[in-house]
């Protein structure tokens, strides 16, 4: 009797995860089904890929030498099925992460886009600060992340996208007299920021520090729309992308103030994992390049 592709999923997720109890998690399984494909399996090819003798699962030498095997097969599978079928062929959830910035402007724009090409996939994004999505990436828990400050892993690919440019925004009746200061200057001000685990806290605060300026920080929340609104009420300064908030500067509820130096623009990239057995990851990031806007809005406001 040949090998099947769900005995071989069963042992590649098995060994890949390090554990049954995690393998039939992810392939929402029973233990006990995950359990009796890797032994069909090894009553095929005649032997053990699992050493059960201690607490901790490990690969026999046979199991060892057919993992990098059984990734290829995997793989094969999902590229077999859309040369024979079109990008139909996939299908169920896509779960990735954004940061709230991505989802306050291009994100449904990326969805459509998704959807348009390959219909019967179902987006499920999560919107969480990128330490975050980086860390659930790193378990196999999203497939894809749209974050800033990606790890430096060589298990990763890192696709570029645009660039933020951030800016200094207050109250009109706040802060500075003059519309450009010194940065270290801006430490007279309370300053409103981003909760830690924040891309664009970590990287805007790191770099203010860097250049001289001591925090004076005031208030911390997760929200951006809600640092808006704080700072239109006059509480302190914050930082946030001038196009976006473009229609309070104009109705005069926020004010920018620049800075010399002024804060650098921040690269976001799309970042999946190189060993994915699906080359559906890869195809979505491609799609977020495509449609990286953060000029745009998700709800246009009058």
């Amino acid at each position: 009797m040949p090998a099947s592709l769900r005995q071989i999923e069963a042992f590649y997720w098995t060994a890949r995860l390090g554990g049954f109890t995690e393998a039939s998690r992810h392939l929402h399984l029973a233990q006990s089904t995950v359990s009796k494909r890797i032994i069909e399996l090894e009553t095929v090819i005649g032997g053990p890929l699992f050493d059960r003798s201690s607490h901790a699962l490990r690969l026999t030498r046979a199991g060892e030498a057919s993992l990098p095997i059984a990734a290829e097969m995997l793989a094969l599978e999902p590229r077999f099925r859309e040369a024979a079928g079109g990008a139909a062929t996939f299908s169920g959830p896509f779960r990735f992460g954004t940061t709230e910035l991505v989802a306050l402007t291009w994100l449904p724009k990326l969805i459509v886009a998704m959807k348009r090409d390959y219909p019967n996939v179902v987006p499920v994004p999560e919107v969480a600060a990128s330490v975050d999505l980086f860390g659930k990436l790193g378990s196999n828990e999203l497939d894809l992340v749209i974050g800033l400050d990606p790890p430096q892993a060589i298990e990763l690919t890192r696709l570029p996208l645009d660039a933020v440019q951030l800016e200094w925004v207050s109250a009109p009746g706040f802060g500075p007299a003059e519309d450009t200061i010194p940065l270290n200057e801006m430490a007279r001000y309370p300053i409103l920021t981003q909760t830690q685990g924040s891309g664009l806290q970590k990287l805007v605060l790191d770099w203010a520090v860097a250049n001289g300026l001591d925090i004076n920080r005031a208030v911390q929340c997760n929200s951006l729309n809600v640092l808006a609104g704080l700072a239109a009420a006059g509480l302190g300064v914050t930082f946030l992308t001038a196009s976006y908030f473009e229609p309070e500067i104009a109705r005069g509820h926020l004010r920018v103030i620049r800075t010399e130096p002024p804060i650098p623009p921040l690269r976001y990239y799309a970042v999946h994992r190189k060993d994915d057995i699906s080359p559906l990851a890869e195809r979505v990031a491609a799609i977020a390049q495509e449609c990286c806007d953060f000029t745009a809005r998700s709800l246009p406001r009058d």
